[in-house]
């Protein structure tokens, strides 16, 4: 990270030398280089904390899916817990088919309070068909981006303090332009940080649960099913009766030639 920094500088003295008699100060040279060396040593890394002594940021997330004996009973149950707990729900939806009636929901408590609302629910619960759980450690990550995020405020300031010594226009025309893109990367990196902070700070829960329920007998709708059926099913007979036409045909034949033959009187001798 400081190495890229330190060619960025290079890169900008170069710019300015090249433009040869644009009028800029060797002073203003001489500030950006000193301050672009500063950048590259190890002055600006032993200001970065250790990650043994930094605070560890994990980002804890889970899933778990479970029965019900009554739907509206565990929802009203959730969102008290979740109040309880100082957290919220970021996200819920509900469907229904057939006899299942399922709801879905997406929990951000507190990190600390995480483990006590899964206890919770597991007591609730009829039965646990899922459950997850996941940890991420992104102490690293967070460190990385907060030693970025001060190097680069450290070097608006410094441009901050070279533009209000600049002696021309072609001074303050480049010491703006490397403002205005070190402070988007700062609104960057201080996004990042806000994301990541989030993140740590509320763990992400997301629960279904849903209820299975009886239907009536429903003798109509039965009956009207079972005259449907056996209409269905003597249409069919009928096409199985007319494919065994020939068997009819030769069955015919042989009765007709039988009762013929019982007729006939026997020869007199």
């Amino acid at each position: 990270m400081k190495l890229v920094i330190y060619q960025i500088h290079l890169l900008l003295l170069f710019v300015i030398a090249a433009c040869g008699n644009s009028g800029v100060s060797t002073d203003y040279l001489a500030e950006v280089s000193n301050y672009s060396e500063l950048e590259g040593s190890d002055q600006m890394a032993s200001s970065q904390p250790p990650t043994e002594f930094t605070e560890r940021k994990v980002i804890r997330e889970g899933s778990i899916n479970f029965k019900c004996g009554d739907i509206l009973e565990t929802e009203t149950f959730l969102r008290k817990e979740v109040k309880e707990l100082n957290g919220f729900i970021s996200m819920e939806s509900k469907n229904a088919y057939g006899e299942r009636t399922e709801k879905s929901m997406t929990i951000r408590v507190p990190s600390e309070n995480f483990d006590l609302l899964n206890e919770k629910i597991n007591l609730h619960a009829l039965k646990i068909d899922n459950a997850t759980s996941s940890n991420e450690d992104v102490t690293e990550q967070y460190i990385d981006v907060e030693a970025r995020l001060n190097a680069k405020k450290e070097l608006e300031k410094r441009y901050t303090e070279l533009l209000q010594q600049a002696k021309n226009l072609e001074e303050v025309l480049g010491l703006e332009r490397e403002l205005a893109t070190v402070r988007g990367d700062i609104e960057s990196l201080q996004g990042r940080i806000n994301y990541l902070q989030n993140r740590v700070s509320l763990s992400t829960l997301h629960v279904t649960f849903y209820q299975e329920s009886e239907k009536a007998f429903g003798f109509i709708s039965k009956l009207r099913e079972g005259v449907k059926n056996g209409w269905k099913n003597l249409q069919w007979f009928v096409i199985f009766l007319v494919n065994l036409w020939p068997f009819f045909l030769a069955m015919a034949a042989l009765l007709f030639f039988l009762l013929r033959k019982k007729k006939t009187p026997p020869p007199v001798k």
